[in-house]
């Protein structure tokens, strides 16, 4: 009745039918979750599967998802059992902090008080869930052996943003780094944090750990342009060289999951200066902060300083939510098109990608907004 060419509930069903699921089970657990509904008491416990795959750790690691299509992701999501247990943020489990440490997935026994069951979720924000139920007893059945660095920042009693700027400069990632903030292993106060809260979180702090030393940095010497497009999200990347600044503007075109009813394309914005923001991006959400550590990350490599302006385009392809990780692994993964000596030149060269009207894109941004571009649109 949508009209969309592939049905999103019966991708989540014919995937989650194919479970094979029991209040007893063994096998590796490579995360865990926290959630956010009634805190600070929340439900909270270990992500594992009752089957032993060649890699585990790959159910849980979205850095090494990209290129996977959406049933791929929904497999992968499903086939995890979020077992939990209701409890206090200020009073984290030492099973969960045990289980968020390892470096290698450890095997779990998990007994719980029914078979676990399958929800369906459709959310803009939410990726899908695996089936859940409530633990009456969870045991590690392995030794749990940490990355040293993460071991040893943890116990030097640092700050929560020192402690993951430390760690993130020798070699974590955020995926790991909000594991293990989730888990309420970081900061003096050691308590647990939603995990949707935590991957922004992360992203944001290292964020702006970033643009503190790009801002140290020379600015670009010509404007860079990146695209790439995944999962039905594509991406224009636009470097200028000027100091730091970051929009991000998105375009929802109709007829898709998400506009259904929408009779024209909308484009949503949010932008911070050079001396940064003090509200959260509530219009786009942990996107924003997503991408930006991409762009972050990208101009970081390049070792110079410059304003980002990112313009996104859904298309009806992307008919399912599979959490931000989408978004900054889209950016991290856009190659270089090409640099160019005026900043008309390298809008052309975008335009030529983008479906919507570039006059479209002027309306909704203050980046553009603020530089004379009557030659370029007509």
């Amino acid at each position: 009745m949508c009209g969309l060419p592939t049905c999103p509930i019966f991708e989540q069903v014919k995937i989650q039918s194919s479970v094979k699921l029991s209040d007893h089970f063994f096998g590796p657990s490579p995360s865990v979750f926290v959630g956010w509904q009634n805190y600070p008491r929340v439900y909270a416990g270990p992500l594992s599967l009752n089957f032993e795959p060649d890699d585990s750790l790959m159910y849980d690691n979205p850095k090494k998802w990209y290129g996977y299509d959406f049933p791929q992701i929904v497999d992968m999501r499903s086939s995890l059992i979020r077992s939990k247990k209701k409890g206090n943020v200020t009073t984290p489990s030492e099973d969960i902090q045990l289980l968020a440490l390892a470096k290698t997935p450890p095997d779990i026994e998990v007994t719980l008080k029914k078979k676990p069951t399958f929800t369906i979720v459709f959310s803009a924000i939410a990726q899908p869930m695996g089936p859940s139920g409530f633990i009456k007893k969870l045991e590690i059945a392995d030794n749990v052996s940490a990355e040293k660095s993460v071991e040893y920042t943890i116990s030097d009693e640092l700050k929560a943003q020192d402690a993951l700027w430390k760690l993130y400069t020798s070699g974590i990632d955020v995926y790991a780094l909000s594991r293990v903030m989730s888990a309420g292993l970081l900061g003096a106060k050691k308590k647990m944090v939603p995990t949707r809260w935590s991957i922004t979180s992360v992203d944001n702090i290292l964020g702006n750990k970033l643009i503190e030393e790009i801002k140290e940095l020379p600015l670009l010497n010509e404007y860079t342009v990146f695209s790439n497009e995944y999962l039905g999200n594509h991406f224009e990347i636009l470097f200028l060289p000027q100091r730091w600044e970051y929009e991000q503007l998105e375009a929802w075109v109709p007829n898709t999951f998400w506009t259904v009813g929408m009779t024209e394309t909308r484009i949503i914005g949010e932008h911070e200066t050079y001396t940064g923001r003090s509200d959260y991006a509530i219009r786009e959400g942990g996107g924003y902060y997503a991408v930006r550590l991409a762009c972050l990350e990208k101009l970081q490599e390049l070792k110079k300083q410059g304003a980002v302006l990112v313009f996104r385009e859904t298309t009806p392809e992307y008919f399912l939510c599979v959490g931000v990780w989408e978004c900054r692994e889209n950016v991290r993964n856009a190659p270089k098109v090409s640099e160019f000596s005026t900043l008309e030149a390298a809008l052309q060269d975008i335009s030529s990608r983008l479906h919507i009207p570039t006059e479209k894109w002027k309306e909704k941004s203050v980046i553009l907004s603020q530089t004379k571009l009557d030659k370029w649109i007509k």
